[in-house]
Formats: C-alpha cells, structure tokens, sequence
C-alpha cells in the first residue's frame, strides 16, 4: 500500500514540473519530468508483477486493475511522446497528460479495497485480450480528449493575442491536430478489436453474440460515437475547433453514462450482470 502511495506522491511532483516546464521555460524542469515519468513507469512495472491477478486457476481482475492499466498506458504514451514525432512538443504534451494521469492515480486510491472484481476461467485468455484492447481504445480516446481541450486553449489564446511568449510554448495548432487524428483513429483502431474479441469470447463461450449486459450496451455506444468522430475527421466535415468542441462534449457525456451505469450496477464489476 505504501508503494501506491510513494507513486501518486511522485505523480504529483512529476505534474508540478511538467506544468513549471511551460510557466517557467526552463530546461530542468523538463528534464526532471521525463526522470521522474520514467522512475514511475519502473515502478509501475514492480508493482505490475506483484498485483494479485491468478489466484486459484481463475483470473481476479480487481477494479483498481482497471486504474493500473489506464494509468501504466497513459505513462507509456507520454514516454512515447519524448522520443516520436511529438519529441519537439513533448514539453507542452506532458504539461496535459501527466495531471490528467495524476488525477486518475488519485482517484484509483478510493478503489483499492474495493470488493467489485471479475473472475475469468484460465482458459478464457480471449477476455484478458479484449479487456486490454478495449481499454487501449479508451486510453486513446482519453488523448484526444486533452488534446483537443489544448486546441480549444491555444485557439481561444492565439484570439486574445495577449501572451504569444506564452502560448508559443504550446504545440501549433496542426500539431495538435495531427495529435486528435492519431489518438482518434487508434482508439478506434484498438476499441473495434477489443469488440471483435469480445464478440469472439462470447459465441466460443455462451453460444451468442450479445449478453445484452449494460456494460455491453455503454461500449457499443462509445464505440458508436468514436466511429462518427473518426469519420468527421477523415471527411474533413466540420472546423478542427467544432471537431474538438464534439470531441470534448462526447467524452464527458460518456464518462458521465460510465460513471452513473457502474453506480446503478453494482453487481459485479463494470456493469458486468
């Protein structure tokens, strides 16, 4: 319990100097957060190996697994962002994604005693590969979430041309753009093959297609809704500020629905009947 504790105090120190990164304009602080990001993903790793995960011949994935993953992914894509195409913006794109990292970290400590798990039979690895898949969608989509509320940010300054020392810390808007692109078509990229999956598990399974679950009803819904934005921004329909203002609107309303099903639910975990 206190390495957890250890790992959120490091996430919020890592936040401070992402965010002082930009404020100040110092190259130390920048060089901090990428050490500190990396310590906590080598922490996440020794944490990973001695989570209670296979126990008994079955699989017991805890609720705060779900946190872990989310949080290890987000950790991973903004180590990505150091040494990819997004290097040069790595300052202005760790400054959103680690505090929106932290905060997850922060929440996931009220779920750790939680009693709502899942248990899945050892020979059913299709479930484990759906979970992740699905989850890596989710994780994207959260991306192009914070990206797109930093284009709305930037859009909303470049305007006020108050502080262009400032904002050109930030990435370009066509970069930003790229960045909701990549995020949008991977998240739909990985959520329609965590759905494959899932349809795969089932049938193999159960001998059907659809449980009719509510969690199966959230994820068509939310797989729905990042086809359309995915389509909106291959076809070039609307403005990169509308598209965001579309993606930002989608991904709260779904957090909200996620939120309310699983306090509605409460049998099983993730509104799993």
């Amino acid at each position: 319990m206190i390495v957890i504790y250890i790992l959120v105090l490091l996430f919020i120190v890592a936040s401070v100097c992402s965010v002082l990164s930009i404020h100040k304009d110092m190259p130390l602080h920048e060089r901090t957060t990428k050490v500190l990001t990396s310590i906590i993903l080598l922490m996440l790793v020794v944490i990973g190996y001695f989570l209670p995960v296979y126990g008994a011949g079955v699989y017991k994935i805890h609720i705060f697994i779900f946190f872990y993953l989310t949080i290890l992914f987000l950790t991973l894509l903004t180590l990505y962002m150091a040494v990819s195409q997004w290097k040069n913006d790595y300052r202005s794109l760790s400054a959103i994604l680690i505090p929106l990292t932290t905060i997850i970290a922060i929440t996931s400590l009220f779920f750790i005693n939680s009693p709502r798990y899942m248990v899945i039979s050892a020979d059913n690895g299709i479930m484990v590969i759906h979970i992740v898949l699905a989850l890596l969608g989710e994780v994207l989509f959260f991306v192009a979430f914070a990206s797109s509320v930093l284009y709305i940010v930037v859009s909303w300054q470049l305007q006020k041309k108050t502080s262009m020392k400032f904002i050109n810390r930030f990435p370009s808007l066509t970069v930003l753009s790229r960045l909701t692109s990549f995020s949008l078509s991977r998240s739909f990229f990985f959520f329609t093959a965590g759905i494959i999956f899932g349809i795969i598990m089932l049938y193999q399974f159960y001998g059907n297609i659809s449980s009719g679950s509510p969690k199966e009803i959230l994820m068509y819904g939310a797989w729905g809704i990042i086809f359309i934005l995915w389509l909106i921004k291959r076809a070039h329909v609307t403005s990169n500020y509308y598209l965001s203002i579309i993606i930002i609107v989608s991904f709260l309303i779904l957090v909200i629905v996620f939120t309310a099903s699983n306090v509605v639910v409460t049998s099983g975990f993730h509104s799993f009947r």
